[in-house]
């Protein structure tokens, strides 16, 4: 958006989807600011805003006000969760240790029949266990519930704070207040167990998010820590860090290449699988590209650096996943809608509950049980889960084959997609056209026309120019003088050559200059029928031959067609072709339609009326001209070979350039949304289950209830399904 920044954060102090709903809607009441997104899997926030309206200082302010820490940067995706796993573990073992003793003490008359001293000892030894529990290893639950309470708001530490400081108030009342010789149930016990399985939950949940961003890792790897540089001819080994641009470097067998760069001696075979996730090794010659982070696999060979350090290929494709993170998928609203009414409505439930019993039963144990069960188990970590996890590991397993995803709001648009529509030359063809017949009219023999075209197509860059120019690269003819060379952009090339005027095109252009094309048409619809490009030769006013070209279709555009169209996908194409050439493609690719005889402009234009007809479109294309359909689409695809243009315009880049990414592409997005939907669906259905348990409802009738460290338990649980249910998608097969 004009006038605006894009500012990216880290924070500290989140723990639930309320927690990201409290610092979303903080944002919107800070004049300046467009948008805010909030990522709990990745602990990080992204601000747009207007300058001069809001700086980054009064965003950094506004979210500590809201009772959190905020620090420029963009947060290490692998690392993120270090201190929290070091930090919950500690909490963890130090509340076991405590709890250990605490539930001995509480169970023994359980299993002996009497006390340890006396109800007033015991509960003393309890209280003092508990308490030191609750203030050291559930010290950061504490302090952010206050935090939260001074703000006017409440999350999920709310939650547990008030469920455990009620066991051990309620516990403390009537370890004064009852007079000796009586016992009655405490529930310090309770506190304590409670506190030491949600940090064991926090901890497994800390372990298992680390976890999502393997597949980063994987690519993290790739980079080597050193290199052999030829300075002056000598082999001169250096830290990977410093290679430049321009320098020269030397790959031995079995050594990873350091940056990118242009082979200029040797024949190496390149394993790309870590970067492409095409698993056969690739031959290379002078003058190919290699990708830093490949692995050199036979021989030797020399390259010269063209990219190195953060402008590298490798470095692109880990921002592009990592910026990823940034985006939500838009079936996140609803939990986010959720979330924001989700703890005051558990308060109000507990308070219910504790109103319910104790008109029911006053001196049932459920008084208590039952409120502090209902605080615990309600706590929203699966909700605030479900989606970023999820969108972690599925856009870093994208990335482990080779196929990039910018976010979350892509593979939620990409599981929707039912048309697919191809570029042709590049995409579904090699894009190297080569000439395939000539016919003459008479006046001139085979060699001479195709001389003639080839004088003048030199000047052209166009693809169907180089093509008929490398046809006589190899032959040595007399020069022809060439002059008044104009080009026609979309339909061919005129020029006065030896004093005559030639003119070269298609037949719109052969129309336009009034030319005759007679018989000639019917020889070119003949070479047209089967899927091949015409150019008519004119000299003079008059065609004296014609040009037949071909693209060679690529091996699996039939393959991956035929996939989409078992997926129940139309396909459609879009080419510059004449329709008799594009219908003989799209004959033998058994496409649904296709549009031939279009202008780069109009690309976009047809994206936009499969939009305007309620289709859900992919756009795959490679080439600078297919960067307003790109972006026009749904979801555009870019074919990793292109142009950096097409590249930038694109949602998804299929490194390797393989059409059957595609169906991966495709197969990995159904999967990540079907795993979102499992994740929230069981976090809506597990608070909507174990509320109503926890709360008593069945206890009259079945004794059926949860006790608060069941709660606490299951709670824990749901989180730490949440994320493995995420992981599942590193183990997945998806071709």
């Amino acid at each position: 958006m004009p006038g605006t920044e894009k500012l990216t954060l880290k924070i500290e102090g989140m723990h639930c989807a309320g927690c990201v709903h409290s610092i979303e809607q903080g944002m919107k009441t800070l004049d300046g600011v467009e948008e805010s997104r909030v990522n709990l899997a990745t602990r990080s926030a992204v601000v747009i805003f207007k300058k001069g309206r809001v700086d980054p200082n009064g965003i950094i302010n506004k979210i500590s006000g809201l009772g959190y820490r905020a620090y420029i940067g963009t947060p290490d995706i692998l690392t993120v969760n270090d201190s929290e796993v070091t930090a919950s573990r500690q909490n963890f073992f130090t509340s076991l240790i405590l709890t250990m003793p605490l539930m001995a003490v509480a169970m023994w008359p359980m299993f002996t029949g009497d006390l340890i001293f006396s109800f007033r000892v015991d509960g003393i030894i309890q209280a003092v266990l508990a308490g030191i529990v609750l203030l050291v290893a559930g010290r950061e639950i504490l302090t952010d519930a206050f935090r939260q309470t001074i703000h006017g708001r409440a999350n999920m530490n709310s939650l547990i704070a008030l469920g455990t400081v009620t066991a051990f108030g309620w516990s403390l009342y009537l370890l004064v207040a009852v007079s000796p010789g009586n016992v009655e149930p405490l529930y310090f016990d309770s506190a304590g167990m409670i506190v030491t399985l949600i940090l064991l939950g926090r901890f497994f949940e800390s372990r298992a998010r680390g976890k999502a961003g393997l597949a980063i890792q994987a690519l993290l790897n790739l980079r080597p820590s050193h290199t052999v540089a030829l300075i002056n001819d000598i082999e001169t080994e250096i830290e990977a860090a410093l290679v430049r641009p321009g320098m020269l470097l030397l790959i031995k067998p079995g050594q990873r290449v350091a940056a990118d760069g242009e082979i200029v001696e040797g024949r190496p075979v390149i394993d790309e699988s870590m970067l492409t996730g095409e698993s056969v090794p690739v031959d290379k010659k002078v003058g190919d590209r290699v990708i830093g982070g490949s692995l050199n696999a036979n021989v030797p060979f020399k390259m010269k650096v063209t990219a190195a350090g953060e402008e590298s290929y490798l470095a692109r494709i880990i921002r592009l996943v990592t910026e990823a993170q940034e985006k939500k998928a838009p079936v996140q609203k609803l939990a986010d809608r959720v979330a924001s009414v989700f703890v005051p409505i558990v308060i109000a439930l507990a308070g219910i509950t504790f109103i319910a019993w104790y008109l029911l039963d006053p001196n049932s144990p459920m008084l208590i049980k039952s409120v502090i069960s209902v605080l615990i188990i309600a706590c929203p970590c699966a909700l605030g889960l479900a989606t970023p996890t999820a969108i972690l590991a599925g856009t870093g397993r994208a990335a482990r084959e080779g196929i990039i995803i910018r976010g979350g709001d892509i593979l939620e648009n990409l599981s929707r997609i039912d048309t697919v529509v191809f570029d042709k030359t590049g995409t579904l063809t090699f894009g190297e056209l080569e000439v395939t017949e000539v016919v003459t009219f008479g006046q001139l023999t085979e060699k001479e026309l195709l001389r003639l075209a080839a004088e003048v197509e030199s000047r052209s860059e166009h693809p169907l120019a180089r093509a008929i120019t490398r046809s006589i690269a190899a032959a040595p003819v007399k020069r022809i003088r060439v002059d008044e060379v104009q080009a026609r952009p979309g339909f061919g090339m005129t020029a006065i050559c030896d004093g005559r005027k030639v003119t070269i095109g298609n037949k719109a252009l052969m129309e336009a200059e009034e030319i005759i094309i007679g018989q000639a048409l019917t020889e070119a619809e003949k070479e047209m029928e089967q899927g091949r490009t015409v150019i008519f030769v004119a000299v003079d006013g008059r065609v004296v031959g014609i040009i037949a070209l071909a693209d060679r279709l690529r091996g699996d555009a039939r393959d991956i067609i035929d996939r989409l169209h078992r997926n129940n996908q139309q396909v459609t194409m879009l080419t510059g072709d004449n329709r008799k050439t594009a219908e003989g493609v799209a004959q033998s690719l058994g496409l649904d339609n296709f549009e031939a005889e279009i202008k780069p402009d109009q690309k976009k234009v047809i994206v936009e009326s499969f939009r305007k007809a309620g289709y859900n479109v992919a756009m795959v294309g490679d080439g600078i001209n297919d960067a307003p359909a790109l972006a026009m689409a749904n979801v555009g695809v870019a074919i990793g070979n292109g142009t950096d243009v097409a590249i930038e315009a694109a949602d998804v880049i299929l490194v390797s350039s393989d059409l059957m990414d595609i169906q991966k592409m495709f197969n990995i997005a159904l999967h990540s949304m079907k795993i979102i939907k499992q994740n929230l669906f069981w976090a809506f259905i597990y608070n909507i289950i174990a509320i109503p348990v926890a709360a008593g409802l069945f206890y009259p009738l079945f004794r059926l209830t949860l006790t608060p460290m069941l709660a606490a338990f299951a709670m824990s649980f749901s989180s730490v399904f949440v994320v493995s249910n995420s992981l599942r998608l590193n183990r997945l097969d998806f071709n």
